[in-house]
């Protein structure tokens, strides 16, 4: 069965790319800007609580901004990407009563899809910190995946959605060498590869760095018409259709009981198994 049916990401590609990215300061704004310039999507992680704060931090004595972006502009900015949850007030969870830790989660949810105007199933934890504990209120929570901040300089989708580790953060010393791995090289047996990059866009700002994302976009934008541009819940939604698809005993029949179109490696190219449909080969 595994030999007949070999995923594939949609349109028959076999290569995705993400981007995570938290906080929702102001800097945010121009990173979407470049990613609209250069067609790709991002993942935004914001804590509702944090909304519309004014604030200048003095950082070895020098001013920098630390103004987080409004409510009102996060459905028209954010429009293409996706707003996913990063707790009401950006606290480190394990060090919270599980009650506490609850409401800082559904709350966030709740307050950004009354926001955002759609389902928040996306989490990222705050400074990274996570335990057993944590991701079993997330479940309670409906949250679908969670991003860490563990580089892999792997391009592996997630054997759990709720620890999910990226390839790299974008200030990694093997970002460019990842990169060019990623596209250049081709995995003869079409296994599916995601690279994953993460950050906070104010570190662009702070470290006077905006090239180092534009540099790894303008790298890779001949690449782009054989990746899938996706967002995190883009990836996680079409991989759980997949691992929901039935199969017959011998592997020659597959009943797709998605409402996704699904994609598969085949003979001759690509197989597409329509939402809601069965096919065999």
């Amino acid at each position: 069965m595994a030999t007949k049916w070999n995923l594939l990401f949609p349109e028959g590609k076999s290569k995705a790319v993400t981007f995570s990215y938290d906080d929702g300061l102001v800097h945010d704004r121009k990173l979407v800007e470049l990613f609209n310039t250069y067609h790709v999507k991002g993942t935004f992680n914001l804590n509702s609580g944090e909304l519309g704060r004014i604030e200048v931090e003095n950082i070895n004595g020098v001013k920098q901004e630390n103004s987080t972006v409004t409510a009102k502009e996060v459905r028209q900015l954010y429009n293409g990407h996706e707003v996913a949850s990063h707790t009401v007030t950006h606290p480190s969870l394990p060090a919270l009563d599980t009650s506490v830790m609850s409401y800082e989660v559904i709350t966030d949810r709740k307050n950004l899809e009354d926001i955002a105007g759609y389902i928040v199933n996306g989490f990222a934890y705050p400074y990274g910190t996570y335990n057993d504990t944590v991701k079993s209120v997330l479940d309670m929570c409906g949250i679908q995946y969670a991003r860490t901040v563990n580089s892999t300089h792997q391009f592996e989708l997630p054997t759990n959605p709720l620890e999910w580790n990226p390839t790299c953060h974008h200030n990694d010393d093997k970002l460019m060498e990842l990169a060019k791995e990623f596209c250049e090289e081709d995995d003869i047996y079409r296994r599916l590869r995601l690279f994953y990059i993460w950050g906070h866009s104010y570190e662009f700002a702070r470290n006077n760095d905006w090239d180092t994302i534009e540099n790894l976009l303008k790298y890779m934008q001949p690449y782009l018409s054989d990746i899938w541009v996706a967002t995190n819940s883009d990836i996680i939604t079409y991989y759980n259709a997949f691992k929901q698809a039935k199969y017959y005993a011998d592997g020659s029949t597959i009943i797709n009981t998605s409402g996704i179109d699904l994609y598969f490696e085949g003979n001759d190219g690509p197989i597409v198994v329509k939402k809601f449909t069965e096919l065999s080969i």
